[in-house]
């Protein structure tokens, strides 16, 4: 071993490299290759283009965040980030390094010029600035200049698994308090979608009349994926219950009443796992968000990926896709201990 040790010693002290280390500069030609490739955003909220004078977009987010309490937003999120000079450089040829006032204006108008310009192909215009080829759009719908297939549909579909009263989770959690209501309305919109004016009074025709039919009208729709911001809502911890309870709670409470919280979950979990089981059935990929969340009572433990191994590992969902999104962060070491 000493011998080996001071020969290779001698090695690096001669001053040779083989040329993978002595390689100084760039490779050119491989660069341009890679500069080639474009990007597949597998998650984002993008903007329909709304022209002057139209309703601005309120379709962006099934949960938006005007919705809760002000919060204090992260550094890199801030509009005050300097970050965001480099991005209108290469956007708007912004010719400043600063964020004054006057400057502010003249970006804003630059980027309603180049806006009204383009028209509906600002969002793929967008794209091509960013090196971007698809982009995955969460959204409750899409709209004008989201199109395949630069733009491929995310649908939400927690509405679905919420159809009960929720208000004993909006007295628990005063984030809940803020989100609820735009899920109860997202659920009438597609009850109105398959010209349905109420529930059905039982599970069965529920999950046949209103959770099959809305998935398959989302694939014909162009979906490619369905979305559970369910961590916003309530904990990930869905088990796969007695389908019995799931069916006494709905016919209780369908018609009005608080369902007690155990029995409420029972139900929750097992559409969750009726609409996992429909996706896979369906080529529709379940993307669930697992993050440290936005707000000022959002549960971060309640979205560790870990709360999942049940659905994950279940014989019955290996037909479905699941996407992680934002890779379970804080809690990466359990991410990748599912992967193993």
């Amino acid at each position: 071993m000493r011998k080996l040790l001071i020969a290779l010693s001698l090695f690096l002290a001669s001053g040779y490299l083989p040329p993978v280390f002595a390689q100084t500069g760039i490779d050119r030609d491989l660069l341009n290759e890679v500069y080639k490739i474009k990007a597949i955003d597998n998650h984002a909220h993008p903007l329909k283009y709304v022209a002057e004078g139209e309703k601005p977009d309120d379709e962006y987010d099934a949960l938006p965040l005007d919705a809760i309490t002000v919060f204090p937003l992260p550094v890199r999120l801030s509009p005050a980030n300097p970050e965001f000079i480099r991005a209108w450089h290469d956007l708007y040829r912004y010719s400043h390094n600063d964020m004054t006032e006057a400057h502010l204006r003249e970006s804003m108008a630059t980027k309603q010029r180049v806006l009204k310009e383009r028209g509906d192909g600002f969002p793929a215009w967008v794209l091509d600035q960013l090196n971007i080829e698809t982009m995955f759009a969460n959204r409750v719908a899409m709209g004008r200049g989201l199109t395949a297939p630069r733009f491929r549909w995310v649908a939400f579909d927690d509405a679905l698994i919420f159809p009960l009263n929720n208000a004993a989770a909006m007295r628990f959690n005063q984030d809940y308090k803020g989100f609820f209501p735009g899920e109860e309305k997202l659920l009438k919109r597609y009850l109105a979608d398959l010209k349905l004016s109420a529930l059905p009074p039982s599970l069965d025709a529920y999950i046949k009349t209103v959770v099959t039919r809305t998935l398959e009208r989302q694939k014909r729709n162009g979906a490619v994926a369905v979305k559970f911001e369910a961590a916003y809502l309530r904990k990930l911890d869905f088990d796969n219950p007695d389908e019995s309870t799931a069916r006494a709670i709905y016919a209780r409470y369908v018609r009005g009443g608080e369902p007690p919280a155990s029995g409420y979950k029972a139900l929750q979990d097992f559409l969750f796992y009726y609409i996992a089981r429909e996706a896979g059935r369906l080529g529709l990929a379940v993307h669930i968000h697992c993050i440290e969340g936005a707000g000022g009572f959002y549960r971060q433990s309640g979205s560790n990926p870990l709360l999942l191994e049940s659905a994950f590992n279940d014989l019955a969902l290996r037909k479905t896709n699941f996407v992680v999104i934002h890779g379970g962060y804080p809690f990466t070491k359990e991410m990748g201990s599912l992967l193993s």
